[in-house]
């Protein structure tokens, strides 16, 4: 028990016990039940009160008003004295009444007013006051327990039972007489058999539990000091202790069982036990049970999962608390439905399903068990697929968007779409074909196709289509790349021929003369090609002439010597000269 919890029920105790008013205990002095005549006793009443010296007290005897104040005295006892006594407080009520005996004979066995079970009690064979006595004898239930000895006899431990006790005794009234006295003695409880109470009741799983030993002390003795032991099912629960209540915080269902106390004054051998209380822990709900609706479940249906539960008619259905889990993921935090629903459900959704149910305000949660949830696939995956394979220009194209139902509902119409570069070209209808009567080149681009019921929708992966040319077109092509090709290569050779010729000139030209003596320099023309010729020569002519009355040329340069004697035309001319 936490020391929070055992505060507080000591708390509640003291609240109790602060409210409640104690009935006046009525005590003799000398403690003697019986008196002779002529001889003296105070009866005082006593109240358990803080407030007792403001008290108004009133005395009865044979129920009849007699006296007023807390005490009341007999200063020489006369046989009418004897009686039942009570006595009151203000706002307190009647204690017990207490018989007192005047005796006017010779010998008297004297008890104790109040003699409880476990005290050592103390008996008096009693003679007439001013008269001489002999030997004494006690007996109990007619057995001698002693002989000789003084007056008293002390009895230890007295067991709460009803037996009779006597003793005889010589008196001198003018000669030796044997005399007798008789006592049965009232033994009270010092403390009742203890109950086992238990708060709150019934009680549910989780609630904080509160079981008590109660007794009750005598009135006589208030002041007792007890101790408590708790068993459950023969196993102590809590030792022997100054508390009276045993704490249970947050109860489970193990908590269940027989249980009973010891209650024993400390440094006393009383022990009184109480009867078995049989406590059961009620669930407030029992261990939940995830159902699934509809089931078996295929992509696309609406799903409900439930967790069930039956609830202690104890609690309110308000006080409990739902979470939906999927692999171990909250997917519905704590609320107070008990119902979870997935609309348009995919694959993905396939898992482990749980939920948990938990009480308001305390610490108590039940898990169910799993559920594995396999959501079944209406249709495969679409594929596009292209007849034929290649298409030529003019040619007819046909797409065709290919899946497989993979369920036996009667029900199900696909719908399909086509896409090109993503851009519808098909809206949905029953046709899983695309057709091109003839195909253009501009038909050429990433196409793709989409299937779909009325709640899934699966769209396949995209292939490439590439319109193909026509053979004259074809050759076509290739005719003007190799053209293109070959006079590339006579343009790159042309201008490699045209500077090689350059750098010759440049190389078999005079060095420059200076004309005058104003160092005028003649400037020398461009050279200017025309009528180019060629033709293989061996390297064994050694004069180069044209036999057969060919076209052969021989080139020359014609340099200028002077800016100032050149010709009209200054630039050099190449001439055909023939041998």
């Amino acid at each position: 028990m936490s020391s929070d919890f055992s505060a507080l029920l000591v708390l509640m105790v003291l609240k109790i016990g602060a409210g409640s008013s104690s009935r006046p205990v009525l005590t003799f002095n000398p403690n003697w039940d019986k008196i002779f005549t002529t001889e003296s006793l105070t009866m005082t009443c006593n109240v358990r009160s803080p407030a007792s010296s403001d008290l108004n007290y009133i005395w009865y005897k044979d129920g009849t008003r007699i006296h007023t104040g807390q005490n009341f005295v007999i200063r020489s006892a006369s046989t009418d004295n004897s009686g039942n006594y009570q006595c009151e407080g203000t706002n307190t009520g009647r204690s017990d009444p207490e018989r007192l005996h005047v005796s006017h004979g010779w010998v008297i066995l004297q008890v104790p007013l109040h003699v409880h079970e476990g005290d050592d009690v103390t008996l008096r064979c009693h003679h007439y006051p001013n008269y001489s006595s002999g030997q004494t004898i006690f007996y109990k239930d007619n057995s001698v327990l002693r002989i000789r000895g003084n007056n008293e006899i002390r009895i230890e431990n007295i067991k709460l039972e009803r037996s009779g006790y006597k003793c005889t005794k010589g008196v001198y009234n003018f000669r030796w007489n044997q005399y007798s006295g008789e006592a049965s003695i009232p033994i009270k409880e010092l403390f009742t058999t203890p109950e086992i109470k238990v708060t709150p009741f019934p009680i549910t799983e989780g609630d904080n539990v509160t079981v008590t030993c109660h007794t009750n002390v005598s009135p006589y003795r208030p002041d007792t000091e007890l101790q408590f032991v708790f068993y459950r099912d023969n196993q102590i629960l809590q030792p022997f202790s100054s508390s009276d209540q045993y704490g249970v915080q947050s109860a489970q269902l193990e908590d269940s069982g027989k249980y009973y106390c010891d209650v024993k004054k400390i440094g006393g051998k009383i022990v009184k036990r109480s009867k078995d209380w049989n406590i059961k822990i009620n669930e407030p709900f029992t261990d939940p049970e995830i159902i699934m609706s509809p089931n078996p479940i295929q992509e696309g249906d609406n799903m409900t999962l439930t967790c069930h539960t039956k609830r202690s008619p104890y609690i309110p259905s308000t006080d409990l608390q739902f979470a939906f889990y999927r692999d171990g993921w909250n997917i519905q935090r704590n609320s107070l439905f008990h119902h979870y629903g997935g609309q348009s459900v995919k694959l993905e959704d396939s898992g482990n399903y749980s939920c948990d149910v938990g009480l308001s305000g305390k610490n108590i949660t039940k898990q169910s068990n799993k559920l594995y949830v396999q959501i079944q696939e209406l249709f495969s995956q679409p594929e596009i697929e292209m007849v034929p394979d290649l298409v030529e220009e003019g040619n007819q194209m046909i797409l065709i968007c290919n899946t497989t139902v993979l369920t036996m509902r009667n029900d199900l119409e696909l719908q399909f779409a086509f896409y090109k570069n993503g851009q519808s070209i098909q809206g949905f209808n029953s046709s899983h074909q695309y057709e091109v009567t003839s195909a253009e080149i501009k038909d050429s681009g990433n196409y793709s196709c989409e299937v779909r019921t009325k709640s899934v929708k699966k769209r396949s992966m995209e292939i490439i289509v590439d319109i193909q040319g026509t053979n004259n077109e074809e050759f076509l092509k290739i005719l003007l790349g190799t053209f293109g090709m070959l006079l590339l290569l006579v343009i790159i050779l042309v201008a490699f021929l045209i500077s090689y010729k350059r750098l010759s000139a440049k190389s078999q030209e005079p060095a420059t003369e200076v004309r005058n003596a104003s160092n005028e320099y003649d400037v020398q023309p461009e050279i200017t090609y025309s009528v180019l010729a060629m033709h293989s020569i061996s390297q064994n002519d050694s004069v180069r002439t044209n036999k057969n009355g060919g076209n052969n040329v021989v080139y020359a340069a014609v340099k200028p010597t002077s800016r100032k004697q050149s010709a009209a035309d200054p630039d050099s001319i190449y001439q055909n000269i023939r041998s």
